[in-house]
């Protein structure tokens, strides 16, 4: 065999093709550049909130005020049941005893600091009285700035 390619030939070494990539990255930053320039920004219109689906206001003056402060130097949030400071205990004691008159609602009043875990922790109460007493308690939430 003359060609090298048989048995005891010399092989042919594979030629290593180099590519050159130095103009694509000079037409890729081509490109970004047209892009930028010729692009313009626009801002997004403002958009409107829209109205609520659950009904009319609440009349806070038919409802017991439940405000939920936010904790200073404590742990746990600082519960106000018509202006006065209880705990979760009370305030399950204070609202069976309001239960026992009939339905009513509440109003819980957080601050904004105030985190949802203590909100939800307050529901939950409200809700436990709503099923032992048998009584509907009507629920409504707001953000109150207090200090």
């Amino acid at each position: 065999m003359l060609d090298g390619g048989g048995f005891g030939g010399k092989k042919k070494k594979k030629e290593e093709v180099d590519l050159d990539i130095t103009p694509m990255i000079d037409v890729t930053f081509l490109l970004l550049i047209f892009f930028m320039v010729t692009s313009t920004m626009q801002a997004t219109p403002d958009k409107d909130i829209p109205p609520s689906k659950s009904g009319e206001n609440a009349n806070a003056g038919g409802f017991k005020d439940l405000t939920i402060l936010s904790p200073r130097g404590s742990a746990d949030a600082e519960i106000q049941l018509e202006g006065r400071t209880v705990t979760l205990e009370q305030l399950k004691a204070d609202l069976t005893q309001i239960a026992a008159g009939g339905k009513f609602s509440v109003m819980i009043y957080a601050e904004r600091d105030v985190k949802s875990g203590s909100v939800g922790e307050i529901e939950q109460v409200i809700g436990e009285v709503a099923t032992e007493s048998g009584v509907e308690i009507g629920m409504a939430i707001a953000v109150r700035d207090q200090r």
